[in-house]
């Protein structure tokens, strides 16, 4: 599939053009308090405003299936159409930017950031690399209300691979050490996201 660019990208995020897309799939995840489930995952990434950054959301679902009915080396869209909506388990929205202000780093890596905020109670800012396409990005800037989820640090790992985005998410939250939580896979959008499952 041809990877569509937005129009009115600013030139300095160029890096992140590959990701401006809809995105869907899913994978496994699993955590010290949480048993292993398939989820399924919805992520938009667009510059549709035309300001000088992307905004995104994402919303992913705990599946009706158990964790072992996810194939992970089925294409994401096809983790996706195997999958059955059972009940939204998170969501999130954002934006991220390649920093305007730093340089070129090592081997032609950008700075690029990321705010995000999630109806748990908590706000994040997240900083990392992007080179060609592949991604890293981390928090311990964590703003969390007084009822929000206790969450002291994340990163995360994204890549593109045969068209697909790989990614894996690991956290140090609810008194836990860093471990992973979510891996999954995911596909440009075959499908229109108003045809719900």
């Amino acid at each position: 599939m041809v990877m569509r660019i937005p129009e009115n990208l600013a030139p300095e995020n160029y890096p992140l053009a590959w990701l401006a897309d809809s995105w869907e799939g899913g994978g496994v995840l699993e955590y010290e308090n949480v048993p292993a489930a398939a989820y399924l995952q919805e992520l938009h990434i667009d510059n549709a405003d035309g300001g000088p950054y992307l905004r995104f959301s994402s919303e992913i679902w705990l599946a009706k299936e158990p964790a072992g009915a996810v194939d992970k080396e089925n294409p994401g869209y096809l983790t996706y159409k195997s999958l059955t909506k059972e009940r939204l388990w998170s969501s999130a929205t954002g934006y991220l930017r390649v920093n305007p202000e730093l340089p070129e780093q090592e081997e032609g890596a950008r700075v690029i950031e990321a705010m995000v905020a999630t109806p748990s109670g908590n706000a994040q800012v997240w900083v990392g690399l992007i080179r060609g396409p592949q991604l890293q990005l981390a928090t311990d800037a964590i703003a969390r209300s007084q009822a929000g989820a206790e969450l002291n640090a994340a990163k995360i790992m994204a890549g593109s691979v045969q068209s697909d985005l790989f990614y894996a998410y690991d956290m140090e939250a609810f008194g836990y050490e860093m471990r992973s939580y979510l891996a999954g896979r995911l596909s440009r959008a075959q499908v229109d996201f108003a045809d719900e499952k």
